[in-house]
C-alpha cells in the first residue's frame, strides 16, 4: 500500500490521506490515495471526498446558467432600473403606461447578451472536455489500462509517452533514458520552448518499465499543500525505513510536454484544481467598461536569415574559413537531435538560439547528425564524419562563452569558440586585429537593427599540450574543493588566443509587425509592461528588438535585489534619480498616504526628468508585491516609460496587474498565448488571447482573440477607439431623446392639473424606443466612424480623449440633461402656442388634446431623427436607410392607426379617429414643426462649431491635420524594418541554467543506440531532408 502525506506548514500539522480529506484548522488538501488500485485504503476514518483530475474552465451549467447570467446582468443600473419600472407599471394605481412598453425592450437586450455569454461558455466547456478526455495509460492491480485525464487520481501511477502532454503533477519515477532523465517542455507554464531534464531519484529509477515492480513498490510520500509556485515543491520520499529528498527537479507538472523520451512512469501528487498549473489560473471575474461603472454611478522564435548570400557560394566553392565557420556551429552546443522518421531531424535546444544556429549550419550543408557521449557525427556536404568529442567546456551567466574540444577523423585537433562578442573579443590572438575591425562593423550594423549577435572562434592545439591540460582538467573536476574555481581557471587557460571565425546575429522573431505595433502604441500614450517566464538577458533582448529599450534612454534600472531591504533600496534610488522632488514631504503622494484616513488610493501622475526603463526580475518582485513594497514599486515603475518583468511566476503576472488596478485609474489590458497568462489575462479589465502552439487556454478565458500580436494595434486604434465612440455616441443621443421625451411630460403636468396622463398616444409611448428611433442609432452604432481605419493607424493620438473619457462622463452627462430641458420646453411650448385659439381654413378649431398630442410627438420624432443625423460622422446607405425608413414607418402607422377603419374594429385601442389626415394638412402646423427643428438644432450646431474653433481638443487638432492631408493621397504605411541607434549589443541566448556540457560528456542522458550508417550520403536539401 502506498502513502501520501501532506504538510501544511503555517498550521504545523500533518495528516495521512488515502481519497481522504483532512482538515488543518482552516486549511485543507484533497484527494491523496492508493498507488496500486483505486478505492483501496487502510482502514482510514477520514471522510471520502475523492479528488480526480477533471478541471471546469466555464462559468455555467444547464441548471446555473438562466440565474447566475441574470444576476450578472442585473448588476448593470441601467437593466436594474427598467426591471423596477416594469414592476411599477404592473401596478395599475401607479402607472397609467402598459407593462409591454418596457418590457419588449428588456427582454431583447437580455437575450442579446445572455446568447453571447451562452456561446461563449459553450465553448470553455468544448475546451473542458476535450481536455478532460485525454487518453492517458494507469497502471491500475498490475497492469496497464486506458483511461481518461478526468478520472485520475491521487496516487495514481501513469505512463507518459513522448510528445505527450503531463496529465497531472506527478512524481517522476522513471523512464526510458538513462538514469531516468526525462526531457520537458516548459510553453504552457512558463512560454519558454526550451528543453529542460528532469531526473528520479536513483531508488526509483530501477524501477524501470518493469509493472510488477512498479506494483509492489512500497512507500509513503509526504509533501507540501497545493500551491501555485511553479519554481518549487518540497517533500519527502520514505522507503524501507530510508527518507529521501523531492525537489521541483523531480516533478513533471501538468502543461509540460514530454519531448526526446520514449516512455516514463509518473505518480500523481497533485491532479486537477490542485495542480500548479491550475493554481496559477486565477477566478474568472465578471468585468466592467469604464462606461459601464460610469453608468452605475450614473501580447518568442528565433528565426535564421540568410543574411549573406555570398555564404552560399563560399560554400559551394569549398572555401576553407566557410567550411571552418559552419564546422564550428554544427559542433559547439549541446542540442540533442531525435530522428522521428528516416531523415526527418528535429533538434532539441536548451534555447532556442542553440536550434537556430545548428539550424543554419544544416541549412548550408553541415548536418549535425547524432552525438555519444564521446563523438559528433556531422554531415558535411554530403560527406559523413565521426569527431571524437574530448571535453566541453560549458557555458554560465559568469563566461558567456561556451567551447568543444574535438578530435577529426584525420586527427586534428581543434577548440571551437562562440560566446558574447564583448567576451570572446578579450581572447583572440594579436594577428586577428584586421578581421577584428571588419567584424566590429557588422556587429554594430547587426545591433542596429535589433538582432542579437554573437562572435565564433577556434584554436588549433598541440596534443602534448592537451594531454597535460586534461589531466588537470580531471583533477579539477574531481576536486572536493574549490571546484568550480579551478576548472574556471582550467577554461581561462586553453581559452586564449583564439583565432576569429566571424559573428552570428539572430532576431527574435515574435511575430511579424511586433516593433511597429509597440511603437504605434506607445505614440498613443498606451504605457506597455512586459511580464515574461524568460530569463532576464533574453527578455531584455527582446525588450531592445521591439524596440522598446533604446540606447537614447537616460537609464535603465535593475532590480535584482535578494532581500525585502536591497530591493527597497534599489526602487527609492531608481525614483531618486528620475524625480528628486518625489522624497519631499510637500509632495502630494506623500501628503496623501500620511493620512491613514483618506479612502482614496489612486495616485496621480508623476513625471520623470527624462526616458527611463525599469527590469525587475522575479525573485525581487516577489518583495516588491509586499505590502510595504507595492507601492514604492507601482511610483516607481510608473515613471519608466517601459517595465519588463521577467522570471515571474503566473500568479506574479495577475499581482503585477492587480497592483496597478489598485493604485492607477487606468483600464489594463493583458495580452498572452499560453495557460501561463490565464491569471492575469482573467485579472485585467480587458483580457486578450493569442490562438498559437502553446494551446487554447489563453483563448478561451479572454475577452477578445486573434492570431497575431500585431492585429493589438487594430483592435485598440481602430475597432476599440470606433466602438468607444459609437458607445458614447449612442448614450448621449439615448439620454437625450429620452430626457426630451419624458419631460414633455413634466411640462403637460402643469397644464393636466397632473393627473398622470400622458401627453402622446400610447401606441407612440410603446413603439417610440423599439421602432421609430431604435434603428437610426443602431445602424450609427455599428458603422459610424470619425476617420477611417488607415487615419486611425496614421494618428494614433486620436486614442487619447477615449483614455481620458472626454467623450462621456458626468460633464457629458449634465449636458445631455441641459439639452434634452432646454429640447422638451421648446418642443412642448411651440406646439402648444401654435394650437393655441388656432383655427383650420375653413374656420373649425383644431385646438384638442389629439390634435396636440399628435403635433407634439411629431415634433419629437422629426427633432431627435435630425439630431441622430447631426451626430453620425460617417454616411452610409444602411444609415440613410434607418432614418428615413424609421420616419416613414411613422407617417405609415399614425396614418394607419388613426384611420376610420382601424377605429371602427379596435374602438377601444385606437380613439385618435382622423386626427393625422385633419392636423397635418395644416400649413401652420408645418411651420411650428419646423420652428421647432431650427430651435432645437441651431444651438447645438453653433455650439460644436465656436468649441472646435476657440477650444479644439486633442481630437479636433488630428482631425484639422487629416481633412488637409485628404487633399492629397494618405502615406502607405512603413513596411520596413524599425532600426534603432544603437551601439553594440551582444547577448546570446543560452540556457536559462547551467548548460547540458557536464551531462553529455557523462554519458547519463544517452543511451544505446545503433550507429549511424556511413554509407550512402545524406543530402540536407531533399524534399525529404529539408528542415520543418
Amino acid at each position: 500500500m502506498y502513502k501520501v502525506e501532506v504538510t501544511v506548514d503555517d498550521i504545523g500539522q500533518t495528516e495521512h490521506l488515502h481519497y481522504g480529506k483532512v482538515h488543518c484548522g482552516d486549511a485543507e488538501h484533497v484527494g491523496l490515495g492508493s498507488l496500486t488500485g483505486r478505492a483501496q485504503t487502510m482502514g482510514s476514518c477520514l471522510i471520502f471526498s475523492i479528488t480526480n483530475n477533471s478541471i471546469k474552465t466555464s462559468k455555467y451549467n444547464f441548471f446555473t446558467f438562466l440565474p447566475l447570467n441574470l444576476f450578472e446582468q442585473f448588476q448593470r443600473i441601467a437593466n436594474a432600473y427598467f426591471l423596477f419600472l416594469l414592476i411599477l407599471q404592473l401596478i395599475p394605481q401607479v402607472s397609467s403606461l402598459s407593462w409591454f412598453t418596457t418590457v419588449v425592450p428588456l427582454v431583447l437586450v437580455l437575450t442579446v447578451s445572455g446568447a453571447k455569454d451562452a456561446i461563449d461558455d459553450f465553448n470553455r466547456h468544448k475546451s473542458d472536455n476535450h481536455v478532460n478526455n485525454r487518453p492517458v495509460q494507469v497502471l491500475i492491480n498490475g497492469r496497464l489500462k486506458d483511461d481518461k485525464w478526468m478520472n485520475i487520481q491521487v496516487g495514481d501511477i501513469i505512463k507518459l509517452e513522448n510528445n505527450n502532454f503531463v496529465t497531472a503533477d506527478l512524481l517522476l519515477l522513471s523512464s526510458s533514458e538513462p538514469h531516468s532523465l526525462t526531457y520537458i517542455e516548459t510553453a504552457e507554464l512558463d512560454g519558454e520552448t526550451n528543453l529542460k531534464v528532469k531526473q528520479a531519484l536513483t531508488v526509483t529509477a530501477e524501477l524501470g518499465e518493469n509493472l510488477q515492480k512498479l506494483t509492489d513498490f512500497n512507500g509513503e510520500v509526504k509533501c507540501e499543500a497545493p500551491n501555485n509556485k511553479l519554481d518549487k515543491f518540497t517533500g519527502t520520499l520514505t522507503l524501507h525505513g530510508e527518507k529521501f529528498a523531492l525537489d521541483n527537479e523531480k516533478m513533471l507538472l501538468r502543461g509540460c510536454t514530454i519531448r526526446n523520451t520514449e516512455w516514463c512512469f509518473g505518480l500523481v501528487i497533485y491532479a486537477g484544481p490542485d495542480t500548479k498549473l491550475m493554481q496559477n489560473c486565477g477566478k474568472t471575474t465578471f468585468k466592467r467598461t469604464s462606461i459601464d461603472r460610469l453608468m452605475n454611478v450614473l501580447v518568442l522564435v528565433p528565426k535564421f536569415m540568410f543574411y549573406d548570400h555570398s555564404l552560399v557560394e563560399a560554400v559551394k566553392l569549398d572555401d576553407a574559413a566557410t567550411h571552418r565557420f559552419f564546422r564550428l556551429l554544427s559542433l559547439c552546443h549541446t542540442v540533442m537531435p531525435e530522428e522521428k522518421k528516416a531523415g526527418n531531424l528535429v533538434y532539441q535546444a536548451q534555447s532556442p538560439d542553440e536550434g537556430a544556429l545548428v539550424t543554419a549550419a544544416r541549412n548550408f550543408g553541415f548536418v549535425f547528425r547524432a552525438r555519444t557521449p564521446e563523438t559528433i557525427t556531422v554531415v558535411e556536404m554530403g560527406e559523413t564524419k565521426v569527431y571524437e568529442l574530448l571535453a566541453i567546456l560549458d557555458f554560465n551567466n559568469v563566461r558567456k562563452r561556451m567551447s568543444v574540444i574535438v578530435r577529426s577523423p584525420e586527427g586534428d585537433l581543434t577548440l571551437y569558440c562562440k560566446g558574447a562578442d564583448t567576451i570572446v573579443y578579450e581572447l583572440l590572438d594579436a594577428s586577428c586585429e584586421s578581421l577584428k575591425e571588419e567584424t566590429m562593423e557588422h556587429l554594430n550594423e547587426f545591433a542596429g537593427e535589433g538582432l542579437r549577435t554573437l562572435v565564433v572562434a577556434y584554436k588549433n592545439l598541440q596534443e602534448d599540450y592537451f594531454e597535460e591540460w586534461h589531466k588537470r582538467h580531471h583533477e579539477a573536476s574531481t576536486a572536493l574543493d574549490e571546484r568550480e574555481e579551478k576548472l574556471s581557471e582550467l577554461y581561462e587557460e586553453i581559452e586564449k588566443d583564439l583565432m576569429l571565425l566571424g559573428a552570428t546575429a539572430i532576431e527574435d522573431k515574435l511575430q511579424d509587425g511586433v516593433p511597429q505595433t509597440i511603437e504605434t502604441l506607445a505614440k498613443a500614450h498606451i504605457k506597455i509592461w512586459v511580464l515574461t517566464g524568460d530569463k532576464q538577458e533574453t527578455a531584455v533582448n527582446i525588450g531592445y528588438s521591439c524596440n522598446m529599450l533604446h540606447d537614447d534612454m537616460k537609464d535603465v534600472f535593475i532590480i535584482e535585489g535578494h532581500t525585502s531591504e536591497a530591493v527597497l533600496d534599489e526602487l527609492r534610488t531608481a525614483r531618486k534619480k528620475m524625480n528628486p522632488d518625489s522624497f519631499l514631504d510637500s509632495d502630494e503622494i506623500n501628503i496623501k498616504f500620511e493620512n491613514p484616513s483618506m479612502k482614496s488610493r489612486i495616485l496621480p501622475e508623476e513625471q520623470a526628468n527624462g526616458v527611463y526603463g525599469l527590469v525587475i526580475n522575479g525573485h525581487s518582485l516577489a518583495y516588491a508585491l509586499e505590502g510595504n513594497l507595492e507601492l514604492e514599486l507601482v511610483r516607481t515603475a510608473c515613471m519608466c516609460k517601459v517595465v519588463i518583468c521577467c522570471r515571474v511566476t503566473p500568479l506574479q503576472k495577475a499581482q503585477v496587474v492587480e497592483l496597478v488596478k489598485k493604485y492607477k485609474k487606468a483600464v489594463t489590458l493583458a495580452i498572452g498565448d499560453g495557460a501561463n497568462d490565464v491569471s492575469m489575462i482573467k485579472t485585467a479589465h480587458i483580457g486578450v488571447g493569442i490562438s498559437g502552439q502553446e494551446g487554447m487556454q489563453a483563448v478561451l478565458s479572454s475577452d477578445f482573440s486573434f492570431a497575431q500580436f500585431r492585429y493589438l494595434q487594430r483592435l485598440l486604434l481602430v475597432h476599440g477607439r470606433w466602438s468607444y465612440i459609437r458607445m458614447c455616441k449612442f448614450l448621449r443621443y439615448f439620454f437625450y431623446k429620452n430626457f426630451a421625451f419624458t419631460l414633455v411630460h413634466f411640462w403637460y403636468g402643469f397644464f393636466s392639473g397632473f393627473s398622470a396622463q400622458t401627453v402622446y398616444d400610447q401606441w407612440f409611448i410603446t413603439l417610440y424606443n423599439l421602432v421609430y428611433t431604435s434603428l437610426p442609432v443602431l445602424g450609427m452604432s455599428l458603422f459610424d466612424q470619425d476617420v477611417d481605419d488607415r487615419w486611425s493607424m496614421q494618428f494614433p493620438h486620436l486614442y487619447e480623449p477615449g483614455q481620458q473619457n472626454l467623450y462621456f462622463n458626468k460633464i457629458e452627462f449634465v449636458k445631455c440633461v441641459l439639452h434634452g430641458i432646454y429640447s422638451s420646453l421648446i418642443l412642448f411650448f411651440i406646439p402648444y402656442g401654435a394650437m393655441y385659439d388656432a383655427v383650420r381654413s375653413d374656420g373649425k378649431a383644431i385646438a384638442d388634446y389629439q390634435s396636440f398630442a399628435l403635433m407634439a410627438q411629431t415634433c419629437l420624432l422629426i427633432v431627435v431623427s435630425v439630431q441622430i443625423g447631426l451626430d453620425t460622422a460617417y454616411w452610409t446607405a444602411v444609415n440613410q436607410f434607418f432614418i428615413w425608413g424609421s420616419l416613414s414607418v411613422y407617417f405609415a402607422i399614425i396614418f394607419t392607426m388613426y384611420s376610420d377603419g382601424m377605429y371602427l374594429i379596435f374602438t377601444a385601442s385606437f380613439p385618435f379617429i382622423g386626427t393625422a389626415r385633419n392636423t397635418l394638412s395644416q400649413p401652420n402646423v408645418w411651420l411650428a414643426i419646423f420652428l421647432s427643428i431650427i430651435l432645437c438644432v441651431l444651438p447645438v450646431v453653433g455650439g460644436r462649431f465656436l468649441k472646435a474653433q476657440l477650444m479644439p481638443t486633442v481630437s479636433d487638432k488630428v482631425l484639422r491635420k487629416i481633412r488637409a492631408a485628404k487633399k492629397r493621397p494618405p502615406p502607405p504605411l512603413p513596411k520596413t524594418r524599425l532600426r534603432r541607434t544603437s551601439t553594440r549589443r551582444s547577448g546570446y541566448a543560452f540556457s536559462h541554467q547551467h548548460g547540458f556540457g557536464a551531462l553529455i560528456m557523462s554519458g547519463r542522458n544517452m543511451r544505446p543506440k545503433l550507429p549511424f550508417t556511413t554509407t550512402g550520403t545524406f543530402s540536407p536539401n531533399s524534399e525529404k531532408n529539408k528542415h520543418k
